[in-house]
């Protein structure tokens, strides 16, 4: 039997040779051969989404389709298993997911199958500090599923589709991401950020006091437009004279120009949000010392899963 011993998080076993006694499989080479594991995936990945890995090989078919990245809730099941090399976990059901859509060893006409991983696995190969990974992140909302290839009977009962919050933080988190990218880089054009002003107050200031609505923004219909400024409005206030009031935004979105060197700040930010909402909805007195009432009914409500319904232009909420 092969000795072992774990540390908090890693298992190691090491394997006696025949004929090199006293010859182990040391710590080190075990960790080389996860960076070589890693870097293989980084490089399929890669030529995947048609980019050239840093040897600067080329891809060799062009795509059909462009590959996305899917952050969607884990439906009840028995669990996927996660399809980075070396994580034995499954993705359990009701947790956020990514889905690489279409799957790497797909046909890129279809988006019929798809890769799943733990979000914080896909950071270890997907560089979101490039605007080549960024660009392709899209939470899954009544307004994506049908880019992800799903069926409406899938979306109905609220499968798949994020929480309201996540998706507003998702959102949020490319957009803030890609302008330090941008500076970063040298590219930065205030002009590709620019949005309506009366739109910009509806996604930010919706939900606050101070927020006056200036109608609603041309080509935006009318229950999304309800949606924004009820139900997936970033802030919660006492009313006029609350001085503190919370922001989604300002809770669990990093916006200092350290961001784009956090390999695993999206898996970070939506554990703190999960964190957040589970105490939320507990009804121990530990539980409501943690949260203010404000952050509870703000964590309540943006938890909430907008729903497409089927047969008619109203939504639904789950």
């Amino acid at each position: 039997m092969a000795p072992s011993f774990s540390s908090p998080t890693t298992t190691f076993s090491f394997t006696l040779e025949p004929g090199k006694q006293g010859q182990i499989t040391t710590v080190s080479e075990i960790i080389e051969d996860e960076d070589d594991t890693l870097t293989v995936e980084k490089r399929r990945l890669c030529r995947h989404l048609g980019l050239e890995d840093e040897t600067g090989h080329p891809p060799t078919n062009p795509l059909q389709i462009q590959p996305l990245f899917f952050i969607e809730k884990t439906p009840d099941s028995r669990g996927p298993p996660c399809n980075l090399p070396g994580c034995n976990r499954r993705i359990e059901p009701g947790d956020l997911r990514l889905a690489l859509n279409p799957a790497m060893e797909s046909n890129h006409w279809f988006r019929a199958s798809s890769d799943f991983y733990h979000i914080r696995c896909f950071e270890k190969i997907a560089d979101f500090s490039q605007a080549d990974f960024l660009d392709r992140v899209q939470p899954l909302t009544r307004n994506t599923w049908e880019l992800r290839g799903l069926k409406a009977s899938s979306v109905r009962d609220g499968s798949y589709i994020v929480p309201g919050g996540v998706e507003r933080l998702i959102l949020e988190w490319k957009v803030t991401r890609g302008m330090w990218i941008d500076k970063r880089d040298g590219v930065y054009d205030e002009r590709a950020y620019y949005i309506d002003e009366g739109f910009d107050d509806l996604l930010h200031k919706a939900g606050s006091s101070t927020y006056i609505p200036r109608g609603r923004p041309a080509g935006l219909d009318l229950y999304e437009h309800y949606a924004l400024s009820q139900l997936l409005a970033p802030n919660e206030s006492d009313g006029p004279q609350d001085q503190q009031e919370w922001n989604l935004f300002a809770h669990y979105l990093d916006f200092t120009a350290k961001t784009p060197s956090n390999p695993h700040e999206l898996s970070m930010m939506l554990q703190r949000w999960e964190d957040d909402v589970t105490l939320a909805w507990r009804e121990d007195r530990d539980a409501k010392n943690a949260l203010a009432q404000k952050a509870t009914r703000a964590l309540k409500r943006l938890s909430a899963i907008p729903i497409p319904q089927a047969g008619s232009n109203r939504l639904g909420y789950y």
